[in-house]
């Protein structure tokens, strides 16, 4: 019940509680003018906090509190309804709990900036694009540009979102021209009420493929879940798991109900969001870091508002409200993006899953190559695979071969990672007008620069780590801080210029290849070559229309594109990622040389995969090459492995995080910590706790980096030790500089 103000009963106010951009594990009392309900619980507020203006959300209403309500700080209503849906608060509220990290910066990780920055709940004007009335024919037929007759196939559909065509890879420049050309009007679309699922339309705008029978089955298992489950769709390279997503989004939307998709990158969305616009006549935005902050707002709202049906993002997506929400998939569910590895460090596929069951709703785990935690819990009866063992199409498995460098002549191109050969194969390929794929997860010219008189290595001064060689841009760049610097004449130490490029990545292969076959088309695609969506949708458009012939990239290229011509797979490096103190180095070499074997032979011609090697006889490679054995072999013996010395998914693993811009301070810190835990975790069975080590790379952007590694078998003992570490290392206990952080469940060894 509100409460009436103690000085003027005219004056009515409700107590809330409210969640702040603080790292604080409480909420604090404040008063809102008026009488307010429950349906503002995930409503943001205005509120003064330690002398400070900002925004937090409410969780409750009309809390109990045992001091004086007249004094409580008044909180300004920015939102009449809650913009924070119940089931996304209780995801967040889960996710805090279990990741140990504050319910207020949760939510701050969620909303959008704008809505971050107080900004109202409201669409402003939204450019797009429509056809002009008396269209001339014959301009049309004049135009030379493929995008802009691309863009008017479009838009004879319907008008569109500036932002849509955007994110279906169309560039600016083509609809300023056709818009000049008086071909194309822009207009400030009038955002209807409608929902999505009041559309007279038909959903779909193409008619589908037929699905093979592995696929039938899956789409009838999956549509015929009503309620909560977690699905594995295990699908092999060229299965056709899109074409499963699809049919079942097809059988939800018809019901009424929307759809979230997460993809692991950037990269993945343009293509993806042009597929399902293809396939749907249903409102389709998206969610992800390349959007501007009023695209991501709108979106945002779209959705809220159930104007738009699909909603495709990255991780942050997730906490997108959705009405009505009826599938989540995760497509490449395995892959390593979907954990956040800063601030709020959540996963992706875990707090989906809680959002799902939440929801009632399925949920479908895609990939080629599952994360041994997914197969652990396929294993253990949680959650139900689906095998896709047939490529679509008719397309077949493609063979392997192990290339022993040890037996290769030391060529020029062996020195930039191409063996003679591999040379030969490319060669005659490329000759067959087929298309090549050259797999180096490097980019970059050289490795590294080094003194060849004194050996002085060029380290970056911000980072334990070696200054990459980038020769087109003239400069030394550290891949972890992203800073540069001139490529020096002379060295540093001894000031001779005799300076040495040793290792070599994609921009030098890049090199050698143009040079060796001067006569066809070599597209490189990395984040060097790639930094927006139209530069990749420009090479990948090269790619389908055959103009590029051998395509060189990191893994950019390895998972989610289809080129139906690429007949033979490269892998040029793959020593670099057979030995390591990780012991997920394993897994993720499998997953990543599984993916990349898969973009060949996915048309109707036969593929080839490459190998080169100095270690051929390592049972990892003498695996992925035996066609007696697959992914999923590989997964079980690591999962064995695994077991045999207890290490996660068969137990629960932490860290606790400390860096500071002060070496000494950081790591005595950590160490008092250290000293306090280890009488404490006796409380905890079956509990062990590191001694404080260094990172990988202990300075990093100028501040030391030290940790303590927690492993338990039990996840719920762990979560209630670190609930005590987080209450004993609070907030007002840090020394200045000192940075504290808890990392649940480490996809990475520090």
């Amino acid at each position: 019940m509100p409460v009436m103000n103690n000085t003027d009963t005219t004056i009515s106010y409700t107590i809330v509680n409210v969640a702040v951009n603080r790292p604080l594990f409480r909420d604090f009392a404040y008063k809102v003018n008026g009488l307010i309900g429950e349906e503002c619980i995930g409503s943001r507020v205005l509120i003064n906090f330690s002398g400070l203006s900002q925004v937090g959300v409410i969780t409750k209403i009309n809390p109990d509190i045992d001091f004086d309500k007249s004094k409580l700080k008044e909180a300004k209503l920015l939102d009449k309804k809650a913009i924070i849906p119940k089931d996304v608060i209780d995801v967040l509220q889960f996710g805090s709990n279990y990741y140990q990290y504050p319910l207020g910066q949760c939510f701050n990780v969620a909303l959008p900036k704008l809505l971050r920055d107080g900004a109202p709940f409201s669409y402003e004007q939204i450019p797009s694009l429509r056809l002009e009335d008396n269209l001339d024919e014959k301009k049309i037929s004049k135009l030379k540009s493929k995008e802009q007759i691309e863009i008017i196939e479009v838009l004879r559909q319907g008008s569109a979102r500036r932002k849509e065509l955007r994110e279906r890879g169309f560039s600016s420049t083509s609809e300023n021209a056709l818009i000049k050309k008086g071909l194309v009007k822009l207009f400030n679309e009038n955002i209807e009420s409608n929902k999505f699922y009041e559309n007279e339309n038909e959903i779909l705008k193409e008619t589908p493929p037929k699905p093979n029978l592995e696929q039938q089955n899956a789409i009838l298992t999956i549509s015929n879940c009503h309620g909560f489950n977690t699905f594995l769709l295990n699908g092999i390279t060229g299965s056709g798991k899109t074409e499963v997503y699809l049919r079942v989004i097809e059988n939800v939307l018809k019901e009424g109900k929307a759809v979230l998709i997460l993809v692991p990158e950037i990269a993945l969305t343009p293509q993806t969001f042009d597929r399902f616009y293809r396939r749907f006549n249903v409102p389709v935005s998206s969610m992800h870091s390349a959007l501007s902050d009023r695209e991501r707002l709108d979106a945002y709202i779209d959705m809220a508002t159930s104007k738009s049906g699909i909603l495709i993002g990255t991780r942050t997506a997730l906490f997108t409200p959705i009405p009505n929400l009826g599938l989540i998939v995760i497509d490449e569910e395995h892959d390593s993006s979907f954990k956040q590895n800063d601030s709020f460090r959540y996963h992706a596929r875990n707090l989906a899953i809680m959002r799902a069951k939440l929801n009632n709703c399925p949920i479908v785990l895609g990939s080629a190559t599952p994360s041994l935690e997914t197969i652990y819990n396929v294993q253990k009866g949680v959650y139900q695979k689906i095998d896709l063992t047939i490529r679509a199409g008719g397309a077949t498995v493609p063979n392997f071969e192990l290339i022993d460098l040890r037996n290769e002549p030391l060529t020029d191109g062996l020195k930039t990672g191409i063996c003679q050969t591999l040379e030969d194969e490319i060669g005659e390929e490329t000759a067959k007008g087929n298309q090549v794929l050259l797999f180096l997860n490097r980019r970059g010219y050289a490795h590294h620069l080094v003194c060849h008189q004194c050996g002085h290595v060029f380290v970056c001064p911000n980072c334990d780590n070696l200054l990459t060689v980038h020769k087109k841009a003239n400069r030394l760049q550290c891949h972890v801080c992203e800073n540069f610097y001139e490529i020096p004449k002379t060295c540093y130490v001894c000031g001779n210029d005799e300076l040495v490029e040793q290792g070599f990545g994609t921009e030098q292969v890049s090199e050698f290849l143009e040079h060796r076959y001067p006569d066809i088309g070599v597209e490189r695609i990395d984040r060097d070559s790639v930094t927006t969506k139209k530069q990749l949708e420009t090479k990948l458009n090269r790619i389908r229309l055959g103009t590029s012939k051998i395509l060189l990239g990191t893994q950019m290229l390895a998972k989610g594109h289809d080129f139906p011509d690429v007949t033979l797979v490269g892998i040029l490096d793959v020593d670099s990622s057979l030995f390591s103190d990780d012991f997920r180095s394993l897994e993720n070499t499998a997953q990543l040389l599984t993916q990349v074997s898969g973009r060949s032979g996915r048309g109707k011609k036969q593929g080839k995969v490459v190998i080169q090697t100095h270690h051929p006889d390592n049972l990892l490679i003498n695996q992925l090459i035996d066609p007696n054995c697959n992914y999923m072999t590989i997964a079980d013996d690591l999962l064995e492995t695994r077991k045999s010395m207890m290490l996660p998914p068969f137990s629960s693993q932490a860290f606790i995080l400390c860096n500071s811009q002060n070496r000494t301070k950081a790591f005595n810190f950590l160490s008092d910590v250290y000293r306090k835990l280890n009488n404490l975790k006796d409380d905890y069975p079956n509990l062990a706790l590191t001694h404080v080590l260094s990172d990988k790379m202990e300075k990093v952007q100028n501040r030391y980096h030290f940790h303590i590694l927690v492993t338990s078998i039990n996840r719920k003992a762990l979560n209630l030790f670190l609930t005590n570490v987080r209450k004993l290392v609070s907030e007002e206990s840090l020394p200045n500089d000192v940075r504290f952080a808890i990392e649940v469940d480490p996809i990475t060894m520090y």
